[in-house]
């Protein structure tokens, strides 16, 4: 499924997604050398060059998509209407200039052309029916088409009319006299020439139809429509004939996701390099550093020749472009960070616009990010770089979501509640809950250092104090640091803590220390019912309700630790299991900030399925989480050493009724305070069944 759901979406539901658990987040996996889409057809290449040859036979000032609608997309009778005697009135530029310059042999052509057009799509239709039904080979309509083209001597549009006349012999099957006029109407013209080109490829279905395949392959190859030669191996046929066509790269870019191709195709590339004859080295190149890294895990050699390719030409920007992502992906796999900040500055730069395109440059930094630094980074104990890139290229996706989504990235940063729930699902906050409260201090002071990489980093990310404060602090309150928790949450504001959704959302405002969970028939007995949550737990102020813990955690600790008596110990004792049982477990928002079927199994996965990914990569994720569950199945066996401290009855009947056993506290102290409570206030009758 995508990556992730929008802005909007994620403004609405992350009440739900806090509560629950967010899902795992899927890593995107762009193509660094693969097509993103299908190839292009040899059409598409024709149709593209054609269109600018008629600018230039026009006016450049003419759109380009206006003269496709002339040219290649009206049928005869539309184009009639446009330029004929009474013109009809149109706002396309390419007809303009065509009437106002009366330009009549350019309509005559065109309008040849369109008339050629439509007899070849009449003769292929299967209601097609020949005029003269003994005619072999049946000529239809051409036999004046081709007339008509042979017997044009005018020189401007010569290649066009013989072009013309050959795919009318063609269309003819007349394909032995198709040859014979190729060679004769075009001998003269150079054979860079459009026309000729594409001439070139219906003399070769002349061959083929002949029978004479390996000529034919030899004009497929020359006029570079690799997908039409026969040869059972196209791309060496290629290599030999034609290296330096731009459509031989596209068909092996297409064929990318092949293994043995690739491999294949590589033992090939490796003999053009060695040659250095070829023009575009850099394609081949990095041909090689794709098949070195992706396929044979090789990334030393991946790395050379991908450095060597970005020296040397290539046949198109685009795969020059995707050539040094390939080697920021490299680099991350050494942890080589020599031109890491120079590479992000240009990649950011590629994602400046909105669109398609710059939607898979944010694909692209994601995925060096999130599946090659942080993982290495990571392991080698470099927390605060994987923190901050992290952090970078989440809001580089925050960015590119907000704009393709129509929502203003100030104003969404502006509403503090809607950016603290973008924040809180994020990669980078999960990495930074990996850590304990020491690291993510340490972490948090080193990224504010005037390195120029965290310069560059920060500008658009999240350091203020609250934000790592209020985290630390959690962190702290999950090792039982409560002193630690104390000190960094005392100094987050209240104004920050009411834009989390645990605050807003009510889920601090139970009470951890309980006396007793109450059952719902229990809840409805009490005079003021709004105290008491469904869940049985005792309703508080959510204002500092972490703060507030923390002190009282460390005051239990305290008095654990140094209490006068064997009973203020086991009692002390006993409330700190109790707090800490629930901080984790019914109060669970003082420690996490989703309780769910995600929580310690949240493991990022790649876009395209990889079973081993998140275990070999991002198993230090919530592995704390084993500690969580760990502290609640030993609830039981906590409070039965604590009550076994005490000596009095007293601190006895108090410890019963703590934990929910009123009759034991009237069956076996019954001359207490506490039962005495228990008696004149909790009398229900549901509890002495």
């Amino acid at each position: 499924y995508r990556l992730v759901a929008n802005v909007a979406f994620m403004a609405m539901a992350a009440v739900c997604v806090l509560a629950c658990g967010p899902y795992p987040p899927i890593i995107p996996t762009p193509e660094f050398f693969a097509l993103p889409s299908g190839h292009k057809s040899m059409a598409d290449y024709d149709r593209a060059e054609n269109l600018k040859l008629w600018q230039s036979l026009t006016s450049d000032q003419i759109p380009l998509a206006d003269i496709e609608q002339a040219v290649y997309t009206d049928t005869r009778e539309q184009f009639c209407r446009f330029t004929g005697r009474s013109p009809l009135k149109t706002s396309n530029q390419f007809y303009g200039y065509l009437n106002r310059s009366n330009d009549s042999e350019l309509k005559e052509f065109l309008y040849l052309a369109k008339e050629m057009e439509e007899c070849w799509r009449d003769s292929r239709s299967p209601w097609y029916y020949p005029r003269h039904r003994n005619t072999e080979p049946d000529t239809g309509d051409f036999s004046d088409i081709i007339d008509r083209c042979t017997s044009y001597k005018g020189k401007r549009l010569v290649d066009r009319y013989a072009l013309q006349a050959v795919r009318a012999l063609f269309a003819s099957r007349r394909y032995a006299e198709c040859v014979e006029y190729y060679d004769h109407a075009f001998a003269d013209i150079m054979s860079g020439n459009l026309m000729k080109r594409m001439a070139q490829r219906y003399v070769a279905g002349c061959w083929s139809r002949l029978g004479n395949s390996q000529r034919a392959d030899s004009v497929f190859a020359a006029a570079g429509d690799i997908w039409s030669i026969s040869n059972d191996d196209p791309v060496a046929y290629m290599v030999r004939h034609n290296p330096d066509a731009p459509q031989l790269m596209e068909y092996i870019r297409s064929h990318a996701a092949d293994t043995l191709f690739m491999r294949r195709t590589a033992c090939v590339a490796e003999s053009l390099v060695r040659k250095g004859t070829v023009r575009n080295m850099g394609d081949w190149e990095f041909l090689l550093a794709y098949v070195n890294g992706v396929y044979n895990g090789n990334n030393a050699l991946a790395g050379k020749y991908v450095r060597q390719a970005l020296k040397h030409g290539f046949s198109a920007v685009e795969l020059k472009d995707l050539a040094r992502a390939f080697r920021m992906k490299i680099d991350a796999r050494s942890c080589n960070r020599a031109t890491l900040l120079a590479d992000l500055q240009w990649i950011e730069m590629k994602t400046a616009t909105s669109g398609h395109e710059a939607g898979e440059w944010i694909r692209i930094l994601g995925n060096i990010v999130y599946a090659e630094w942080i993982p290495r980074l990571w392991t080698s104990g470099d927390y605060s770089t994987a923190v901050l890139l992290c952090a970078y290229a989440d809001n580089m996706r925050f960015i590119n979501q907000c704009r393709d989504t129509g929502y203003d990235v100030n104003a969404m940063r502006d509403s503090e509640t809607d950016y603290n729930q973008v924040d809180l699902l994020s990669l980078s906050f999960q990495l930074m809950e990996s850590l304990t409260s020491s690291q993510l201090a340490q972490v948090h002071e080193r990224i504010m250092k005037p390195v120029p990489l965290y310069e560059f980093l920060r500008k658009n990310v999240r350091t203020d104090p609250d934000y790592y404060n209020e985290l630390i602090g959690t962190l702290a309150l999950r090792e039982e640091n409560y002193g630690r928790a104390v000190t960094y949450l005392s100094r987050v504001s209240r104004h920050y803590q009411r834009t989390l959704n645990v605050f807003k959302d009510g889920y601090l405002s139970r009470n951890p220390f309980n006396p007793r969970p109450l059952d719902w028939a229990e809840f409805t007995s009490f005079s003021e019912p709004w105290q008491w949550d469904m869940a049985g737990f005792r309703l508080q102020s959510t204002e500092d309700a972490k703060l507030k813990f923390a002190l009282k955690m460390h005051h239990f600790k305290q008095v654990m630790e140094k209490g006068n008596s064997a009973d203020e110990r086991g009692l002390a004792r006993l409330m700190y299991v109790i707090g800490r049982h629930n901080s984790f477990s019914g109060c669970w928002a003082l420690t996490q900030y989703w309780d769910g079927e995600y929580v310690g199994q949240f493991y990022p996965a790649l876009q395209y399925w990889d079973d081993d990914f998140a275990d070999t990569n991002y198993r230090f994720l919530y592995d704390g989480y084993e500690r969580i569950y760990a502290i609640c199945a030993g609830y039981d066996r906590e409070v039965k050493a604590a009550m076994a401290m005490l000596r009095s009855d007293d601190a006895r009947a108090k410890a019963e009724y703590l934990v929910g056993n009123l009759k034991t506290v009237v069956r076996l102290y019954g001359n207490t305070s506490t039962a005495k409570y228990v008696k004149a206030c909790c009398d229900n009758w549901r509890q002495w069944l």
